[in-house]
């Protein structure tokens, strides 16, 4: 390798080295405020084309009840998040960074388009290629959505029917 080459090579990695740091400084910036939801209005899309991905059979037909319930279960997923300690809800406001960023949503959903476009076969491919990542320590980021989506759909009294849960024994007041 000559010097030219050698030198060109150095600069690209350099830049390469310093723009993923900068994008990492980016995803890093959390701020979490005790009682409030760590999901902004930018990832809301985003959880729309997740929840569609991850409760597609539980979710009624196409139509207005379809979005209905899409929203309905993303406001569960809102309110489960705002249950985690600062710590996870510091790590599920990196991922949604991650995930929301277009640059994020290429390498690690390997989706073309916004999440508004996102058709849910995609979305489905996407989630079962981030649980079996071959990066271990990816695979908790699917853990975390798939947890909290189903803890906030299945939460919510109007699904107990569903699954043949009758409801609590008792109310605590």
């Amino acid at each position: 390798m000559n010097r030219r080459k050698f030198l060109k090579f150095g600069t690209a990695g350099l830049l390469l080295a310093g723009g993923l740091g900068w994008l990492g400084k980016q995803f890093a910036k959390v701020e979490v405020v005790a009682g409030q939801a760590i999901v902004e209005q930018r990832h809301i899309p985003m959880l729309k084309a997740i929840a569609e991905g991850l409760l597609d059979q539980a979710l009624p037909a196409a139509g207005t009840s379809r979005t209905q319930a899409i929203e309905t279960a993303v406001n569960a997923f809102v309110s489960a998040s705002k249950t985690l300690a600062p710590s996870a809800q510091a790590e599920l406001g990196q991922l949604l960074n991650i995930l929301e960023n277009p640059v994020g949503r290429r390498l690690i959903a390997d989706l073309g388009t916004n999440w508004e476009e996102a058709r849910p076969e995609r979305v489905q491919a996407f989630l079962i290629s981030f649980r079996d990542h071959p990066i271990p320590a990816l695979q908790p980021g699917y853990h975390a959505l798939h947890d909290l989506m189903m803890a906030g759909w299945y939460g919510l009294p109007d699904q107990w029917a569903d699954m043949g849960y009758p409801g609590p024994p008792f109310q605590v007041s």
